[in-house]
């Protein structure tokens, strides 16, 4: 569990917190939801114009979801050792 715990955990959220500024987290906040909109909105481009169903989105969300935990963990804890 050390290594998804380490690169995948919400150490980078915490760090945020404590040593980043209330701006930054709402910036943090804002770019995942901007991203998670933007991979369903590829995926609906892509297929025709089709909307994406809700597993689809569950499970983009749940991979977008570890992509930005493993981006926090490298900027904010990993990546400064």
């Amino acid at each position: 569990m050390g290594f998804i715990q380490e690169w995948f955990g919400f150490n980078g959220w915490k760090e945020l917190s404590t040593k980043g500024s209330v701006l930054a987290t709402i910036a943090y906040r804002v770019v995942f939801v901007m991203g998670l909109a933007a991979a369903i909105i590829g995926y609906s481009y892509a297929s025709g114009g089709e909307d994406p169903s809700l597993l689809y989105i569950a499970i983009v969300g749940f991979v977008w979801f570890l992509m930005f935990q493993f981006m926090l963990n490298l900027v904010f804890v990993n990546g400064s050792r």
